[in-house]
């Protein structure tokens, strides 16, 4: 499938005639949560020539695609593979604010298309805002909480677990000041002394239960995790720190790709 997925992405690069920088899962299957019948987040970024810059016509910073099972064209909802690529100038813009999404591109361990390990890498790890990677993990946990569980119809193990991986992340950088592990069960690891112990073993048991395609069933209320959640959002967090970025590091990368002396 790996194969499939970078000639998908060959053949898009010459449609739309642009350069991939890299390509990479990004979704459950980067996370070490998926099931067999997963799909392919597939993220990428992309540029293009100069001159098609230079223009009153500002060209899409954004391309979406996405393919079923036969790998024919097909809406997102309940496409098999997805793919979703940002212009240059909007994936560096993102990741220079240290928006979490991009940062994760970057340390994704399943790479589609080129190389995700470009020199911006080892910068933003020693150089994100732990105040907006805080607030942005908490914010994926109080939303997907409030509005798929707390108040959803059809609640899931799946709803839970995103839930509580906005959670753990968002206090993964509390402790730590570092981005957090990519894979789930690494952060569960690291943070397991700080969650009660009743809910690391059913967090785990989650875990294994959507491995085995089981994330979608509908089910009741799972009050540990409703506990752990509510304790957490009654919470204050404060005094979270605030790093400054170096633009100029990212104007220099920008211009290497283009060819910019």
């Amino acid at each position: 499938m790996k194969q499939k997925i970078a000639d998908l992405l060959r053949k898009l690069e010459k449609e739309h005639n642009i350069t991939i920088l890299f390509a990479v899962e990004n979704g459950s299957r980067a996370w070490g949560m998926e099931s067999e019948d997963s799909d392919y987040d597939v993220r990428f970024v992309f540029y293009r020539p100069l001159k098609d810059y230079i223009t009153l016509n500002k060209p899409d910073e954004v391309i979406t695609v996405a393919f079923d099972e036969n790998l024919q064209p097909h809406d997102v909802q309940g496409s098999l593979v997805d793919m979703s690529g940002f212009d240059i100038f909007k994936y560096l813009k993102l990741l220079a604010s240290s928006n979490p999404t991009t940062i994760e591109w970057l340390n994704s361990p399943i790479v589609y298309l080129g190389d995700n390990n470009i020199s911006l890498k080892d910068y933003v790890a020693a150089n994100f805002s732990p105040e907006k990677l805080f607030y942005h993990y908490f914010s994926l946990f109080t939303n997907n909480y409030k509005l798929y569980i707390r108040e959803g119809k059809e609640i899931t193990y799946k709803k839970y677990l995103y839930s509580i991986r906005g959670l753990l992340n968002a206090e993964y950088v509390l402790k730590f000041d570092k981005v957090p592990p990519l894979l789930m069960r690494d952060t569960v690891a690291a943070m397991q002394n700080d969650m009660p112990p009743g809910v690391v073993t059913k967090l785990n048991e989650v875990i294994e239960i959507k491995s085995k395609g089981l994330e979608k069933e509908t089910v009741l209320r799972i009050p540990v995790f409703d506990e752990y959640f509510a304790t957490a959002m009654n919470k204050t967090y404060d005094n979270i720190g605030k790093r400054r970025i170096d633009y100029a590091i990212f104007d220099s990368f920008l211009r290497k790709c283009l060819g910019v002396n």
